[in-house]
């Protein structure tokens, strides 16, 4: 009986394995002049206002972020509105906007504008060394 469980256990877990497929990434490239995106954003912190937090079902704790029409304007790619919906009476509803911006998509644009601070150090670092020997030799 115990192998007979058995084997309906791994035939069970036979029949729902799915296979993955990966998806294909077209129109890769890398980012360029990220840092010049980035220097644009201004990290705030904030909390959203008790009431409409309330209503929203929003943290009304101290938060850390981008005000939302700023980081429209360096990457507009990563910012939406969303409209919720909160009770405005009895069965009766209203819809408020928030803009959001998608963190997450926002990593690899820091670290593209990382590394290309990182070019401009080493540059900087070799005029330096190679100032330091034209010195030296004098």
């Amino acid at each position: 009986m115990k192998r007979a469980i058995s084997f309906a256990v791994l035939l069970i877990a036979a029949s729902l394995k799915i296979s993955a497929q990966e998806v294909v990434q077209n129109n890769v490239k890398p980012v360029e002049n990220a840092l010049i995106q980035v220097t644009k954003l201004q990290p705030v912190s904030f909390n959203y206002d008790k009431a409409w937090a309330e209503k929203l079902k929003l943290s009304a704790k101290p938060q850390y972020g981008f005000v939302g029409a700023e980081a429209k304007n360096a990457f507009p790619e990563i910012v939406s509105v969303q409209a919720k919906s909160y009770a405005s009476g009895k069965n009766a509803f209203k819809n408020a906007t928030i803009t959001k911006v998608d963190y997450e998509s926002l990593v690899p644009l820091l670290v593209a504008s990382i590394k290309e601070q990182q070019q401009q150090i080493e540059a900087l670092q070799r005029e330096l060394k190679t100032l330091k020997s034209q010195q030296s030799a004098k």
